[in-house]
């Protein structure tokens, strides 16, 4: 009785000291403390009751700090025996529905994913090790299921953090109601908030519970924290959770110290967590207030992931204080890394690790529960907290569990974290048309045709590499997505037999590199997209539409994004279905009897009103449709989407304005000739099978089901017979290349020509080593603040080329020559070469447009859509065909970062920190240091952090638009090799989320949600973006970090992140008489790492460089090569001329 006497008291007092308010105030400020001295007397009664009825185990501290070992603490309350009667109630019956939501599932890790790709293809069997810490062993298949469902409204507020969706689909699984989601300077107040739900009820009227995200900055800082503040002191009565920075909130608001963490910045380490916590959830019966115990079902020292530079500080004694510590950690998990252990300051401090008011039902935690590496304990904690919040609410609204199982009933049932349950019929089409109905016709329709050897006797069919050089490498606009790794993988030099497989070495991951597809902007419907966005001078910003026929489209205040789901959603370019076409190579398709052709319908994804032959699947996703990058600053349209979803603010004036106040950026910011995101719409287009060694000829033509009035007439050359047309011609001339490349080796390599130094080509860095490392310097102090857990900071090598001019082809053709050589140096399953340039030379009103070059050997995948197709269910005989479950639309979104990067030994004198012994470097030899060089990547404490910051990320953006329970990461921390690098990757993978006519998902919601790629941002990725700004000095990024591929109008994407590459554009200046005599390009590559508090600047640096050194070196061979081939050339023709 005393412990707790003395325990309000002192609250009541240093409460009102602390916040400096009056006793009036102060009993407006929460409701318990209103009650603080009433219930005294009967607080001594209950409390000596326990102390003689409760368990021994209850009695009994377990604190293992020496300070607070042995005092009495508030939280030891005796737990009444009604609550084992209800906690452990008999379970009673259930719907249908409940049912369908207690198999929902969360998956941080599938196991059986491992070897499998997103379309369920096995994949070649590598080593892998999925741990997070070094020691851990590979964790088996995890599924997370809540006990049962609880009848709670939840409030998450987010801190513009890049882990609060994972928060979000863990606590999804646990409850029928949908989690609102707001950031917390959404509204100027709490009371503001509360006002914006549309009646006078209270908050606990609306929420059972709120969770605070973490999130950047600290909780001192009012800009940082929005209405968090505000709303931990209105709600006293309301179950509070915070992570992280919402844990130091609930600190701070208590009257502790938010400080510098003791033994620094820790981001993306593990940490062992000991807490006094007993098993069972307390109540004090007299006030019925409940304790949650957190920690229930957690064994003592188990393995956190931390992302933390501030901590909340107690002092040795703190039974005067508001809040108490539950949990801690001594120290990081040990590590033999020993430059680990240098960065790392040693304490022996305990760490608050949770805490939890000695009245209030408020608590948080340091770590992060919701990170793929705490796992299963995570999950645990919040079902723990979640559990406790539902009972505190059957208690407090003096309830049964009775009453509160039949209210659960009564509510709205809901699917998919909070998305009422529609019709499966209403759900067929996802969303991907205007009004979700499966009868509305597509604008277009897709054909497809399928080229085959005839037999084993005829010619092979060429490559794509001389496909593209005969077809499409002389076109201004054209594009080739080329899986270069699979080439050597798929493909030999002396025979094309389908299916074969030239050896083991390759494509780390053959699935990637599969397909090939390339084309240009020549069909009757194609469009050229040019987005120049906020970085650009105000007069050439504003999007631009050029059509085939020479028409343009200015749009001043659209953007791509907008666009795209302009003419996907909204205007039904989106197709459900594909004809395969077989042609009839005897008949010219003029007998009316017999076209020459036959269609059959080949279903997208299952539906029973097309009967498909199986033979006419195809293994790919691609339909035709929008092809072209999305540059970084396309960020400035997807942050502002996000703000928009959850009501935030941020997207007023840009930070470029605001820096510039209003006048044009300087030419050295932006690139003027290099759009901020530039597409082709292409109806035209082929693709190759490297495994199989097929052709496939791919053509989109209007939909003759929505012709017929006069602004939707079909020009005869977009109808689906000048579609067949075309095809014919097309299958001809890939035979004839084939037949060419056989009778006359005209296509083979280039003779190469090596540079004899890497700076042969003079690139400067836009910033210079010691300011890169004064960035470098920057980030750590931002780290350190607690503004960003890491920093992807970039920089710009650029040089100027000058080149004899070719006398046979245009300028435009160059950049090709050197992309040929760097697919050849640098193979990578992501490679792709665009080429945007303006037909006509000049500009428009003193306007630049595109004129651009993009070579890119990217090993990154950003972001892929495939369609899932569902195994239909069986009939049931009993219920009528009307009753029948119709198969929907289902799609996989897969994201693969890479974070961790190593120089392959290939048996020069770098071996990367692996010692070499003195012996001749055989082929054993550069194998077993290669090796080593692997498995020091794998075990590098500083990147497996790194990667770790980045797989949280992206399951935190794919947990925006995917289905709850359905973001799982198949592998974790996996080395892959390339031609020149080892690299540390992993891969995410959600499901779509669906949902019905007003919350389904697209293509477009998933670009929005995710860009630009966490890889090249670091996190949280708003607040870092706002940083690297500063730190970049506004300077763009162009299509570097961006992301480049394909959105195929099935719905399905696959987009690569833009690294390994170089930009062109010309820089020319014409004679008096128009003409030149060199040609000039201004290269840029693009380069950067990801930094850490356990980064070191000379390393960094050093790192940068050997990520653009093939690039480099490629680009030197380039022009070395270029120079002497054109020059002989020109020699050649003075000579013929004199003779």
């Amino acid at each position: 009785g005393t412990v707790l006497f003395r325990h309000r008291s002192s609250l009541v007092h240093e409460t009102m000291m602390h916040q400096q308010i009056s006793p009036l105030r102060y009993r407006n400020h929460g409701r318990i403390h209103r009650q603080a001295f009433s219930p005294i007397f009967k607080g001594l009664v209950v409390s000596i009751l326990c102390l003689h009825l409760m368990p021994e185990v209850y009695r009994t501290s377990s604190v293992p700090m020496n300070h607070h070992r042995g005092k009495n603490t508030f939280a030891e309350a005796w737990v009444p025996p009604y609550y084992h009667s209800t906690r452990y109630r008999t379970p009673t019956a259930t719907s249908p529905l409940e049912e369908y939501r207690r198999s929902k599932v969360t998956r941080w890790y599938a196991h059986e994913d491992d070897t499998k790709t997103a379309d369920g293809e096995a994949i070649p069997s590598q080593s892998k090790q999925n741990s997070i810490t070094n020691n851990e062993q590979k964790k088996p298949f995890i599924e997370y299921k809540p006990k049962e469902l609880l009848d709670l409204k939840i409030l998450l507020i987010d801190n513009h953090d890049s882990y609060t969706y994972n928060l979000y689909q863990y606590i999804s699984t646990m409850t029928i109601h949908p989690v609102k989601v707001i950031m917390n300077d959404a509204f100027s107040s709490w009371d503001d908030f509360m006002a914006s739900l549309g009646d006078s009820a209270t908050a606990l009227d609306h929420f059972d519970c709120i969770i605070l995200s973490p999130g950047p900055g600290r909780p001192s800082h009012p800009a940082d924290m929005g209405i968090v503040l505000d709303t931990i002191r209105r709600n006293a009565n309301m179950p509070i959770l915070g992570v992280c920075l919402g844990h130091q909130a609930l600190g701070y608001v208590y009257g502790n110290e938010v400080k510098l963490s003791p033994c620094g910045p820790v981001h993306g380490l593990m940490s062992s967590v000991s807490h006094n916590e007993g098993n069972g959830i307390m109540e004090q019966s007299e006030q019925q207030r409940l304790t949650c115990q957190l920690f229930q079902d957690l064994p003592q020292d188990f393995e956190v992931v931390r992302y933390h530079s501030l901590v909340v500080d107690f002092p040795e004694t703190y039974d005067d204080l508001e809040i108490e510590p539950i949990a801690w950690c001594n120290s990081l998990k040990e590590t033999s890394d020993s430059s680990i252990q240098s960065h790392l300051h040693k304490s022996n401090t305990n760490i608050c690790m949770a805490l939890r008011h000695k009245i209030y039902p408020h608590y948080g935690v340091q770590f992060h529960p919701e990170s793929v590496g705490t796992g299963e304990a995570g999950y645990q904690l919040l079902w723990n907290f979640c559990e406790f919040s539902h009972q505190y609410k059957v208690g407090k609204d003096h309830t049964s569990e009775e009453a509160s199982i039949s209210k659960r009933k009564e509510a709205e049932a809901v699917v998919n974290g909070g998305r009422p349950m529609v019709n499966e019929p209403e759900r067929m089409n996802g969303g991907l048309t205007e009004n979700n109905d499966p009868s509305t016709p597509s604008k277009y329709r897709v054909l497809i045709h399928k080229v085959e050897k005839e037999n084993q006797n005829t010619s092979p069919l060429p490559l794509p590499k001389q496909v593209f050089e005969a077809l499409y490498s002389s076109r201004p606009n054209s594009f080739w997505l080329d899986s270069s790794t699979a080439e050597d993988k798929f493909n030999t030099d002396d025979a094309h037999v389908p299916g074969s497989v030239s050896g083991d070495e390759g494509c780390p991951i053959t699935s990637n590199s599969r397909f090939s597809i390339m084309g240009s902007n020549d069909g009757p419907l194609s469009r050229k997209i040019e987005y120049f966005g906020r970085e650009h001078n105000p007069k050439q910003r504003g999007l631009r539409v050029t059509t085939s026929s020479g028409g343009e489209e200015v749009m001043v205040d659209g953007d791509i994004l907008s666009y795209l789901r302009l003419k996907m959603v909204e205007e039904r370019e989106i197709v459900d279905c594909a004809d395969m076409v077989t042609l009839d190579e005897s008949l010219n398709g003029n007998n009316a009897a017999d076209p020459g052709y036959t269609l059959r319908a080949m279903d997208e994804f299952g539906g029973e009103t097309l009967q498909t032959i199986a033979g006419d699947q195809v293994p790919f996703d691609y339909r035709g449709g929008y092809v072209g990058y999305l540059g970084y600053e396309v960020r400035h349209e997807t942050q502002c989407k996000i703000f928009e979803q959850e009501g935030g603010l941020g997207c007023g004036v840009s930070n470029y304005d605001s820096m510039l106040n209003g006048q044009a950026p300087s030419g050295t910011t932006t690139n003027p000739n290099v759009p901020t995101a530039a597409f082709l719409f292409v109806d035209r287009s082929l693709l190759y099978d490297h495994q199989t060694g097929d052709w496939y000829i791919i053509g989109v033509a209007k939909n003759s089901n929505v012709c017929g009035d006069a602004d939707t007439d079909c020009p005869a050359e977009t109808s689906v017979e000048d579609t067949l047309s075309w095809m014919h011609d097309m299958k001809s001339k890939i035979g004839s290349t084939g037949e060419n490349m056989t009778t006359n080796n005209a296509m083979k390599s280039p003779t190469k020509v090596q540079s004899e130094a890497d700076d042969d080509v003079v690139f400067v860095p836009n910033r210079s080593k010691a300011q890169y490392q004064m960035d470098i310097s920057r980030s750590h102090e931002e780290i350190r603040n607690g503004e960003s857990y890491e920093l992807c900071v970039t920089n710009q090598l650029e040089a100027e080329i000058t080149l004899p001019n070719h006398l046979k082809k245009a300028n435009h053709e160059s950049p090709f020559e050197l992309y040929k050589l760097l697919r050849e140096k640098n193979p990578a399953p992501f490679s792709a070469f665009l080429n945007f340039h303006d037909d006509e030379e000049g500009s428009r009103e003193g306007i630049s447009f595109s004129s651009l070059s993009i070579c890119c050997s990217s090993p990154e995948r950003f972001l892929s859509i495939k369609k899932a197709q569902l195994t239909p269910k069986k009939v049931n005989v009993a219920t009528s065909l009307n009753e029948q479950p119709l198969p929907k639309r289902q799609f996989v979104v897969e994201s693969k970062p890479i974070k961790g990067t190593a120089a392959r030994y290939t048996g020069v004198a770098n071996t990367n920190g692996v010692e070499k012994e003195e012996e001749p470097d055989d082929d054993e030899s550069v194998k077993r240091i290669d090796s080593q060089i692997a498995q020091k990547l794998q075990e590098s404490v500083k990147d497996r952090a790194e990667n770790l910051m980045i797989v949280d990320l992206l399951r935190n953006d794919l947990g925006r638009v995917c289905e709850v329970g359905s973001v799982h990461v198949p592998k974790l921390m996996h080395i892959e090799s390339y031609a020149t690098v080892h690299q540390m990757v992993s891969t995410i993978r959600g499901t779509l989320d669906i949902g019905d006519s007003t919350t389904s998902k697209n293509v477009i919601d998933v670009i929005e949600a995710c860009f630009p790629g966490g890889s090249m941002t670091g996190a949280p990725k708003q607040r870092t973006m706002e940083i690297l700004e500063e730190i970049e000095e506004g300077v763009s990024r162009g299509p570097y970090s961006g992301s480049l591929g394909y959105i195929s109008l099935n719905g399905c994407m696959d987009m690569n992140i833009v690294i390994r590459s170089a930009v062109l554009t010309p820089s020319n200046d014409p004679d008096d008489d128009g003409q030149t005599t060199t040609e000039s390009w201004k290269a840029s590559i693009g380069c950067g790492g990801a930094i850490t508090a356990l980064s070191n600047s000379d390393d960094e640096y050093e790192e940068m460089l050997l990520k653009s050194r093939v690039v480099r070196r490629t680009i030197s061979d380039w022009v070395a090569q270029s120079t002497v081939e054109r020059t002989q050339h020109l020699r050649c023709t003075d000579d013929i001329i004199v003779r």
